[in-house]
């Protein structure tokens, strides 16, 4: 068990505070924290209420601060980053983004995540619904049957692309009666067939292209989370029968012909409400049992009203440019959308100091809150001294001391220093 944590039961304010989580209490409120104290308590109540938590944050930078301290407490954390809207034809989004978002939300499906940090932004994003998304997740079982252009077809439909041979996550590959499916940047699964028979299910390594392991059954889930909610006629069906300024027809005529051949992947945020009809966010794919934390609940209801402003902008500069308005910006949730969400959430406010009212969640918040005392101290990097002072003065006080240091070695020759 990691030291940080250990003694937390011996403290009453911390065994109060668990017994409202394990009583489903919500909203608490946790004044007093410095960041480390944010990240200190938020694991500390994963690891003591058994439970998977998320924690949402104002910006990136932010979140990869929360993730860089997390780390410590040797756990896999899985980091779910906004969608890049594209706004204009030229600019494609980075696939890596999207294995990123897609990986955090299959773990998610299949129970192997329990600690997520993401942004308001990426929370207010609308997505297809976990429902749509996971309808056709492809269940393969060695004697199975099984045709192969029918699973070519699954295959496709769930995202992956065909290649001569798999070098990637998303991509698949047929040689014969033998079935490459990337998984991973490193590893997919070789499925061979006998006839319409599965006669064998192979782990292997995508580089050396050996086997790593011999599998009875595997699951396929989605490539990306841009799957379509139905067929592409009837997508082009509503896209027509949507009204558009004379200026902007002839572009939508001719992202319609592509989109019927078949390439539309860089058109979905452009007419986003024509490819999904029912959407939902990322909050509606965590299970019951998920703990959310709120890290900063001011900077988030601020960072979440710049975005609509910066959002709003955007749409009238690319109005006034005769541009089309992706409906991907428009089909935004604000704050207040996010505040209704989260009330069916067990949620926990992390803040450096006690705060005012935000809304009606941070008020009730507040009565359950708690207050705890964390205060920063200075790196003593280069004052030895000044650190064995502290150390023997805590010693001689009979508190528990640990010491956190980057480097392993240093911190054994400067405890060989202090004995």
């Amino acid at each position: 068990m990691n030291p940080l944590i250990k003694n937390m039961p011996n403290i009453k304010k911390f065994n109060d505070y668990m017994f409202d989580i394990k009583t489903g209490k919500t909203p608490i409120m946790l004044s007093g924290l410095t960041d480390s104290g944010k990240v200190h308590f938020s694991y500390a109540t994963k690891f003591y209420s058994e439970k998977p938590i998320c924690i949402i944050t104002y910006n990136e930078l932010q979140a990869k601060k929360l993730i860089k301290d997390l780390v410590f407490f040797g756990e896999k954390i899985e980091y779910f980053p906004k969608r890049e809207i594209i706004t204009f034809d030229y600019l494609a989004e980075s696939k890596d983004r999207l294995f990123d978002r897609i990986s955090v939300l299959n773990h998610i499906i299949k129970n192997k995540t329990k600690i997520i940090v993401t942004t308001i932004e990426a929370v207010m994003q609308k997505m297809i619904t976990k429902q749509k998304l996971y309808e056709h997740v492809m269940q393969l079982k060695v004697g199975d049957t099984i045709n192969l252009s029918d699973l070519k077809e699954q295959l496709v439909s769930l995202g992956y692309e065909r290649y001569d041979l798999v070098e990637g996550k998303g991509q698949f590959s047929v040689r014969g009666g033998i079935v490459d499916i990337a998984l991973s940047e490193a590893n997919g699964i070789r499925v061979e067939l006998w006839g319409d028979e599965i006669d064998s299910i192979r782990k292997f390594n995508i580089m050396s292209q050996r086997t790593t392991e011999m599998l009875n059954e595997a699951e396929i889930f989605p490539a990306y989370e841009f799957l379509l909610e139905t067929d592409l006629n009837t997508i082009v069906q509503r896209i027509e029968e949507k009204n558009f300024s004379e200026t902007v027809q002839e572009k939508v005529n001719s992202d319609i012909q592509q989109i019927k051949s078949g390439d539309y992947l860089n058109k979905i945020d452009k007419y986003f409400t024509c490819f999904y009809e029912k959407t939902s966010t990322l909050l509606d794919y965590l299970e019951e049992d998920f703990i959310i934390f709120l890290d900063e609940i001011e900077k988030i209801k601020n960072r979440a009203e710049a975005i609509a402003k910066d959002n709003e902008n955007l749409m009238r500069d690319l109005a006034e440019k005769g541009k089309l308005v992706p409906s991907g910006l428009i089909n935004k949730e604000d704050f207040l959308c996010f505040s209704d969400d989260i009330k069916n959430k067990q949620t926990i406010y992390l803040e450096k100091q006690d705060i005012g009212f935000i809304d009606k969640q941070s008020m009730h918040a507040k009565r359950n809150g708690y207050s705890f005392s964390y205060r920063e101290v200075n790196f003593f990097r280069s004052s030895m001294d000044l650190l064995f002072q502290k150390l023997q003065k805590a010693i001689n006080s009979s508190k528990q001391t640990i010491v956190l240091r980057r480097k392993r070695r240093r911190l054994q020759k400067n405890i060989q220093c202090f004995s």
